[in-house]
């Protein structure tokens, strides 16, 4: 297990369709251009255009072209892999956990999250509702099911709250942090989940108004941050290229400063880094023997 130094910020990872990047001084190649995906989320173009630039790095360290694709869902995109119709995928920490714990997975880096409070459960500030006992017999939008910070992570807050999803609330999952705030603001839901370094972002573009919302609760922070995932089919040669040198292409593009999370990027990560994240999961009811 090898690290690269790098100070960085978890970004929601993100849509975006059939961009091409092309390898950039790491030489031409005549072989087939790598498959790169990453999950939905916001149709925020200031975060979209995070992704362009990773496309990028990724086809220079590996000197190949690479085109872009996002399956529609976290898990999507740990099939796609696993199917080896994508080749290389930026994924959450819990679908990388997951996806890992199935098997069919090739973790090659990961970056070691901040410190910051991952996640946030919100109601609206006329509700009446006011802790998280009050979530009792109300419906709660998550974002994913494969989301960290959109639902595993704000779940187990609520489990440690002694409530149970389906049992003590209703749960229903938005398809994007955005999408749970609008179902949210609309009436449809009494409580979203989504990342607490989303607030800043949706409050500047006016998906949030402070003034109009409870913060519940703040979870604890991620264990660990995003994932750079392979499929097992991918030529060795090109994987080695990504992994030795994508982290100092990310810590060298100043646009790229609040994107992977943490100080340090891991290279070829025990499976023991994910280990609390599989236990949080467990914790919420998810059978991991379900997902092999």
């Amino acid at each position: 297990m090898h690290r690269f130094p790098r100070s960085l910020t978890v970004l929601a990872a993100l849509s975006l369709l059939g961009a091409t990047a092309c390898a950039s001084g790491a030489g031409e190649s005549s072989d087939e251009a790598l498959v790169f995906a990453f999950p939905p989320g916001a149709d925020d173009p200031e975060q979209l255009s995070q992704i362009q630039p990773v496309a990028d790095h990724i086809a220079e360290a590996a000197g190949r072209e690479v085109t872009t694709e996002s399956p529609a869902d976290y898990m999507g995109v740990v099939e796609a892999l696993r199917q080896g119709h994508v080749d290389v995928a930026l994924l959450s920490p819990f679908a990388t956990a997951i996806g890992q714990e199935a098997g069919g997975l090739d973790v090659g880096l990961v970056w070691e999250a901040g410190d910051e409070p991952a996640s946030v459960l919100l109601a609206r500030a006329d509700s009446g509702i006011e802790t998280l006992a009050d979530v009792e017999g109300r419906q709660v939008a998550f974002v994913d099911p494969g989301s960290t910070t959109g639902h595993f992570m704000p779940r187990a807050l609520l489990n440690e709250a002694g409530l149970e999803a389906e049992t003590d609330y209703e749960m229903t999952f938005a398809g994007g942090h955005d999408s749970a705030l609008l179902a949210l603001d609309q009436g449809g839901v009494d409580v979203a989940a989504t990342a607490a370094m989303l607030m800043e972002t949706f409050t500047e573009a006016g998906l949030v108004d402070p003034d109009e919302v409870v913060v519940l609760a703040e979870s604890d922070p991620i264990p660990v941050g995003l994932t750079i995932v392979f499929s097992e089919d991918v030529d060795p040669a090109v994987r080695a290229g990504i992994v030795e040198g994508l982290p100092e292409l990310l810590a060298g593009d100043e646009s790229l400063a609040e994107l992977m999370g943490g100080e340090t990027a891991i290279a070829d990560p025990d499976e023991e880094v994910f280990e609390p994240l599989l236990d949080v999961a467990s914790s919420v009811g998810l059978d991991l023997e379900d997902i092999r």
